[in-house]
């Protein structure tokens, strides 16, 4: 059984152990459970229920899963050992996230802002331009028309802008395909790990310099959270919603809007947190979506549970385009039912 396994702790998590958390008073002040816990708590559900967020099966693709399984670079990512010191990884033991530097984010809001002078700034000066010059042109009493257009003094503007903007968006191109681990990347270590196999939940202390990374602020057992629907207002004022997993007695978080990112529909979030408790549920075998195929027979309850029920192991690697995208629409539905 799933819960003697050797391979899982004596604190993996399982529905039943929610009623081993320590009873206290909570010690979070007034401000930590504004920011943290100041939004709607997910109630802890039946894990047998196997539901998994649409972002997880937009981007894993039948085809996009067998072009990463021909790719040598990727292969990599399926030796254990290459993968133990990774700060960013998602696979049968652990769930573990970190950010990119804030020089990847230098280089890619500087792509950014070329590509807007390239395609949007530059040709809007230059119709502007074209027309003044014209005008210019066609009301000219002394010169040529066409001396006057081309000698119209806002067209060496228009050219450095088009020169700056190029400029900018190259060089970033440049250096992110010269050096693409210096211009794109991620933190010396995590920022945070949920693990199914030990049941933990890890909170590291600085992971942006070497010699903070991998240092650990906390370790707490996955029953002791509880799950946070928070809500932020974008720019134009639409609330956008994330997840927040927060110790219900200290002031310890985790924030999940790095992993699964912040959405304009709550029902992707409360499908991330089912998913997540059912990924954690070592009663449970692994959530059956693409990403996550590769990965199934490495997991003692999901093996044993393809096992008995004979699932393919390629089931979601070898399916045709037509035939998956029936599985993702019925998948939303899925997720309509549950929580509309």
């Amino acid at each position: 059984m799933a819960e003697t396994d050797p391979l899982y702790g004596d604190d993996a998590y399982t529905p039943g152990r929610l009623r081993r958390r320590p009873a206290g008073e909570g010690r979070q002040s007034r401000k930590f459970r504004t920011f943290a816990a100041g939004g709607e708590r997910l109630a802890h559900r039946d894990t047998s229920v196997d539901i998994s967020p649409m972002h997880g099966w937009r981007h894993n693709t039948p085809q996009e899963l067998r072009e990463r399984e021909a790719d040598p670079n990727m292969a990599r990512m399926e030796d254990p050992e290459y993968r133990v010191d990774q700060p960013l990884r998602w696979d049968e033991e652990c769930i573990r996230f970190t950010s990119h530097t804030k020089r990847a984010f230098v280089f890619g809001m500087a792509r950014l802002l070329g590509l807007g002078g390239l395609f949007f700034v530059s040709p809007v000066f230059f119709v502007l331009a074209f027309f003044l010059a014209f005008n210019a042109a066609r009301d000219e009493k002394y010169r040529g028309g066409v001396e006057s257009f081309l000698g119209f003094d806002q067209w060496p503007a228009v050219f450095f802008i088009f020169l700056i903007s190029f400029l900018i968006w190259g060089s970033a191109k440049l250096v992110q395909h010269l050096a693409p681990k210096f211009a794109a990347g991620m933190q010396p270590g995590p920022m945070w790990e949920l693990n199914r196999r030990t049941g933990e939940v890890t909170v590291f202390a600085d992971p942006s310099k070497k010699r903070t990374a991998w240092q650990v602020a906390d370790v707490r057992p996955f029953y002791e959270f509880d799950c946070y629907l928070l809500s932020t207002p974008d720019p134009q004022g639409s609330p956008q919603y994330s997840l927040s997993l927060v110790h219900h007695l200290d002031e310890i978080q985790v924030r999940l809007v790095g992993m699964f990112g912040a959405t304009q529909s709550h029902l992707e979030q409360r499908a991330n947190w089912d998913m997540l408790q059912r990924y954690m549920d070592v009663s449970q075998p692994l959530p059956d979506f693409p990403m996550l195929e590769q990965d199934r027979p490495a997991d003692p309850t999901t093996r044993e549970h393809d096992h008995h029920t004979g699932r393919d192991p390629r089931f979601w690697r070898d399916m045709d385009d037509a035939t998956y995208d029936r599985y993702v629409e019925a998948q939303q539905g899925k997720i309509n039912a549950l929580y509309l």
